[in-house]
């Protein structure tokens, strides 16, 4: 089965020491060959995936909260309009 990465968003969080990092959110996806029409399709898998800019994985809390992979320091997302200004 053929899978690939789709990215859905950026966006930015911060540690407990203030310092901001960039995240990319993809969701996986599938390939579907259609074979009446020879075309290839790709359909969401449901499985989603959150990286930091640098590479590093992130795990999701069921409550939402990120954490780098294997550290225990939460991270939290900020606001557009904070980052904005």
């Amino acid at each position: 089965m053929d899978k690939k990465l789709h990215r859905l968003e950026t966006f930015r969080v911060q540690d407990l020491h203030g310092a901001t990092y960039k995240v990319h959110a993809y969701e996986h996806l599938t390939r579907v060959d259609n074979l009446l029409d020879m075309q290839t399709q790709w359909e969401p898998t449901g499985e989603f995936e959150y990286k930091l800019a640098t590479g590093e994985h992130l795990e999701v809390d069921e409550d939402g909260t990120m954490y780098v992979a294997g550290s225990g320091m939460p991270l939290q997302r900020v606001s557009p309009s904070a980052h904005a200004m």
